[in-house]
C-alpha cells in the first residue's frame, strides 16, 4: 500500500502523469482494481488510495468530477457534456489528469455515441419527414443542438424525457433557439409510457446502469411506440470495455457491462422476434447498440 501510496502522490506532485507515465499507471489502475475485485484491498485501503489524489480527485478535474458526482448520480448531464466538449481543466496543475481522462476509450466512445445518433438521425430524416424521435434520459441536449445547428430547417420533433431538473435547464439554454421542436418530460424513465410512435427511440446512456429485470421492464413498454419503418435503438457499455477498472476505481463509476448475445436475449425476453434485432458499436468498439425494428419490418 505505502508503494502505491507514493506512486500516485509523486504523480500528483509533478503536476498529473505525463506521456511517458501513461502505460504506467494504466498498468497501475488495472492490477489495483483487481485487487480490490479480489477482496485483497479494504476499504480503508482504497479510501487511502483516492486520497493520495488530493485534488486530481476533486470535480476540477474529470475523473474528480465522475467520482464526487456533484449532481447526486453517475454519469450525469454534466460530465457527459464535459466528455462531449473534451474539457480541460484551467489550472495547469490538474490539466494533465484530464489529458489523461479523455485518451481512455470509455470517454471516446462516449463521444463516438454522438457521432452515432446523428448517423440515425440522417438516415430516417432521410426517408421521412416530419421525424419524431424520442429520446430517454436526454442529459445535456448537446446531440441535438449540434444535429439541429446543421440542419436548422429540418421537419423533426423531439421528445426527451429527463428525471433530472437541472438537465433540463441545461439542455433548454443550450437548445433555446430550437425549442419550437423539443419538449422536455421530467420524469422518471421506469415510469415513462410513450404517448404515440417515434421513427427514431434512442437511448443511449440509461439501459447499462439496469440490471437485467429493470432493462426488460423498461425496454418493453417502449417497444409499442416503434413507428412503422422506425426503430429502438438502446445503447450499453460492451463487456470488451477496457476503461472499465479506470472507471470502477478512480471515478467510481459502475455500469451494467454486456456483450452482443447478452442484448440479444434480452430483447428476445421481451418477444421480439431475432430477424428485427441486430447489434451495432461504435469505433471504438466499447459502446454497443440493441437496434429493434417495428414488427412489420424486417432487417435487410
Amino acid at each position: 500500500m505505502d508503494s502505491d501510496i507514493d506512486f500516485i502522490r509523486r504523480l500528483v506532485a509533478q503536476g498529473g502523469p505525463q506521456d511517458r507515465d501513461t502505460s504506467e499507471l494504466d498498468a497501475w489502475v488495472v492490477r489495483t482494481h483487481s485487487r480490490v475485485r479480489a477482496g485483497e484491498l479494504s476499504g480503508t485501503d482504497l479510501a487511502d488510495l483516492r486520497d493520495a489524489f488530493g485534488d486530481a480527485l476533486s470535480p476540477s478535474t474529470m475523473q474528480g468530477f465522475a467520482f464526487t458526482k456533484p449532481h447526486g448520480y453517475a454519469g450525469d448531464f454534466e460530465v457527459i457534456d464535459r466528455i462531449y466538449q473534451l474539457y480541460i481543466s484551467p489550472n495547469p496543475h490538474l490539466a494533465n489528469w484530464d489529458r489523461f481522462y479523455h485518451q481512455h476509450a470509455a470517454p471516446k466512445a462516449v463521444r463516438n455515441r454522438k457521432t452515432y445518433f446523428h448517423s440515425l438521425l440522417d438516415r430516417h430524416f432521410a426517408r421521412r419527414t416530419p421525424l419524431r424521435v424520442l429520446k430517454i434520459a436526454s442529459g445535456p441536449g448537446r446531440s441535438m443542438f449540434e444535429w439541429l445547428s446543421a440542419h436548422q430547417d429540418a421537419d423533426v420533433i423531439f421528445d426527451c424525457v429527463e428525471i433530472d431538473a437541472n438537465a433540463i435547464e441545461f439542455a433548454s439554454r443550450l437548445n433555446h433557439q430550437f425549442l419550437d421542436r423539443i419538449t422536455f418530460t421530467q420524469t422518471n424513465a421506469l415510469r415513462y409510457r410513450p404517448n404515440g410512435q417515434y421513427d427514431l427511440i434512442w437511448a443511449a446512456g440509461i439501459f447499462d446502469y439496469f440490471n437485467d429485470k429493470v432493462f426488460v421492464s423498461l425496454f418493453r413498454r417502449l417497444l409499442p411506440a416503434i413507428a412503422p419503418h422506425g426503430e429502438l435503438v438502446v445503447g450499453n457499455f460492451s463487456d470488451d470495455n477496457t476503461s472499465r477498472a479506470y472507471m470502477e476505481l478512480v471515478g467510481n463509476w459502475m455500469l451494467n457491462h454486456r456483450t452482443p448475445s447478452d442484448l440479444t436475449a434480452l430483447a428476445e425476453q421481451c418477444g421480439v422476434q431475432r430477424d428485427r434485432i441486430t447489434i451495432g458499436s461504435e469505433s471504438e468498439g466499447v459502446n454497443l447498440f440493441l437496434h429493434v425494428t417495428h414488427p412489420l419490418e424486417q432487417v435487410t
